[in-house]
């Protein structure tokens, strides 16, 4: 498995976390300050897992491309 989808699923994993949290606090009833910081943590936990699924998917597509336009072109990638 690519460190890339590992990443990804420890993202997965952590807003999973943090909406089980929520969930439970909004049964709970917590004060005002606790929830405003559970909410914060979720919706920045889903944020964080949208920007990483989105360089995941990016980079694999950006490879494919280059790959595609290298195959049509006859152009082997330069060693650096």
């Amino acid at each position: 498995m690519k460190a890339r989808w590992v990443i990804l699923a420890v993202a997965g994993a952590i807003v999973v976390a943090a909406w089980t949290t929520l969930g439970i606090a909004y049964f709970n009833r917590p004060d005002m300050p606790a929830w405003v910081a559970i909410v914060t943590a979720a919706a920045l936990s889903l944020e964080g897992f949208l920007w990483v699924a989105a360089g995941v998917f990016g980079w694999g597509f950006l490879a494919k491309r280059r790959a595609t336009l290298a195959r049509w072109f006859g152009r082997r990638s330069q060693p650096e």
